[in-house]
This record gives structure tokens, sequence and C-alpha cells, in this order.
């Protein structure tokens, strides 16, 4: 279901622009520009204090934006064109990999009215090297994800860990106050301990 909805979303922002750029609305471009940053910024901002600049929506803005961008600068001879290397770079980290494979029929869709004239050698290069770069840019999204979901395990495990910690620890306070005058001294030792160790996991939680 996720790779259907960020394939859409990648292909939906090329045809947003394509219709744009090929209707009456082209003269709003600049207005238009300004507008889906405000959008952006605002997407992005979770609370007064951090921002987050990923997200399928995020995406869907920013290239957006960028295209848009292109488009009043040059269209396909823009000197900005080479941000779209980035975006599609950008679409394997941030959506599901495999909707990178969207990106280049995306370029195609939005550039094809203009691939075919001027220095045609050129545009197809243009074009066609987001075609090739794309299995280039799944496979780094792809271990990108791995790698998140590793972390995610393992700062899981962190956190069952420490709870039951905590509750061995609660449990050793409850004993050390109640029974302690009636426990041996190795036995009142070792309990000391896995408080001291219980300590020492906090110490580390609180250091990362």
């Amino acid at each position: 279901m996720r790779l259907y909805l960020h394939s859409l979303l990648v292909l939906g922002s090329f045809l947003l622009v394509f219709v744009w750029q090929n209707s009456q609305l082209q003269t709003y471009t600049v207005p238009a520009i300004g507008f889906l940053v405000f959008m952006f910024l605002l997407v992005s901002i979770k609370n007064k204090r951090n921002l987050n600049f990923g997200g399928p929506a995020n995406f869907f803005l920013l290239n957006s934006v960028l295209l848009l961008l292109i488009f009043s600068t040059g269209g396909i001879s823009s000197n900005l064109f080479f941000i779209l290397y980035f975006l599609l770079f950008g679409a394997a980290f941030i959506m599901d990999p495999r909707s990178v494979f969207m990106f280049p029929l995306g370029v195609v869709i939005v550039f094809w009215s203009t691939l075919f004239t001027g220095d045609t050698v050129s545009n197809l290069i243009k074009a066609g090297s987001l075609g090739f770069l794309s299995p280039l840019a799944y496979f780094f999204g792809k271990q990108f994800k791995i790698n998140e979901k590793q972390e995610d395990e393992v700062l899981e495990t962190k956190e069952r860990s420490m709870s039951a910690a905590e509750e061995i620890s609660k449990d050793v306070e409850e004993v050390l106050e109640k029974d302690s005058d009636k426990l041996d001294q190795k036995d009142v030792e070792k309990l000391s301990d896995v408080l001291e160790e219980t300590e020492d996991l906090r110490s580390e939680k609180n250091n990362d």
C-alpha cells in the first residue's frame, strides 16, 4: 500500500507541474513557488523548535517547487536541471525506495515537449541518465531503510532492557528496605551490586 501511495505522490508531483506548465496558470509560476515553499515549511514544522524535512508530503512539495524553478529558468536547458539528480536520491531515502523508478518516468512526461527541441542528444542524455541512476538510488535507499530499521530495533531493545532493569531495581530496593535485617551480609552485598549495575545502565542511557 505504501509503495503505491509513494509512487502516486512522486508521479503526481510531475503531473501537477506538467498541467501547470501547459495551461494559463503558467503566468503565476512565481507566486505558486512562494506558496509551495510556504506549504513546505508549514508541513515541515512539527513544533516551534524542531524541523522535519523528510516525509512523503514534504517531498511532493519540494519536488514541485524545484520543478517549477527549473521551468522558470529554461526548462531542460536550465542550469538547475542537475538538482533532479539529488531529488532522485532524495526520493529513494524519503519515500519507499521502489517508488524511485517513477521518477525518470515523471521527468520524461514533464519534459516531453522539449526533449526533441534544441540539442536533442544532450536532452536525451539528461533524461536518460536519470533512468540509469535509478537502480543505484534504489540500492542506497534500500540500505538506508534497512539500517534505519536496525537502529530502531536496537533502540527498542534498549528501552525494554531499561524497563526490565528498573522493575528489578524497584523489587530489590523493596527487599532491602523490608528484609535487609533478615538477609545474610553476602546476599545484601549482591543485591546492592544489582542496584549499582542498574544505576550504571541508567547513566549510560542518559549519556546516549
